[in-house]
């Protein structure tokens, strides 16, 4: 009798992985979409491209027009679309960085220049291009044209420079630290 119970609960536990391994398979098989890479996995390209999809062309596109219409929260809105469809996108992460210079967080838009520096000379649409006076210059609506070059990586290029050296004429100062409370 002992062995038979022993049986039954190896026999049910085998069961439920199963049945949960199963419905996990399936629920990956119906979904039909790869796990997007996580910080520690980036998905990397090699050379050139074709020209980007329409479903992140769309809200760049998008995003410049709010951007000249002074809406900007509305057009940060659209390049995070875009990035979230192609993670990568220099045109998206440059844009991203220049509202973010424009709101005085350095360190936001440094890291989406890093981002966009090493991947923009994988992308060859040309693009159109708007400045903001004294701030970086934006690069923001890719054409449904490419060209033999990437013409974003001199201007990622040239707004990663800028910033640098606007960080470096005004270095924050730390935070200051708050002391735990005291018991």
């Amino acid at each position: 009798m002992r062995n038979i119970r022993k049986l039954v609960t190896v026999a049910a536990c085998l069961l439920a992985a199963g049945l949960l391994f199963g419905s996990v398979a399936l629920a990956q098989k119906t979904t039909g979409k790869a796990p997007e890479p996580t910080v520690a996995e980036p998905k990397h390209r090699s050379g050139p491209r074709a020209l980007m999809q329409e479903d992140v062309l769309t809200p760049i596109a998008k995003g410049y027009d709010l951007l000249r219409g002074g809406k900007y929260e509305a057009a940060e809105y659209q390049f995070k679309d875009a990035l979230s469809r192609d993670r990568y996108n220099p045109f998206a992460l440059n844009n991203l960085a220049v509202l973010q210079e424009k709101n005085g967080k350095f360190k936001d838009a440094l890291a989406y220049l890093t981002d966009a520096k090493a991947h923009a000379a994988e992308y060859l649409e040309q693009v159109e291009q708007t400045c903001f006076v004294g701030g970086l210059c934006n690069a923001v609506k890719p054409l449904r044209k490419l060209g033999p070059t990437s013409t974003v990586a001199p201007i990622v290029d040239e707004n990663y420079q800028k910033l640098q050296d606007k960080i470096a004429k005004n270095p924050t100062a730390p935070e200051p630290s708050t002391p735990p409370p005291m018991k």
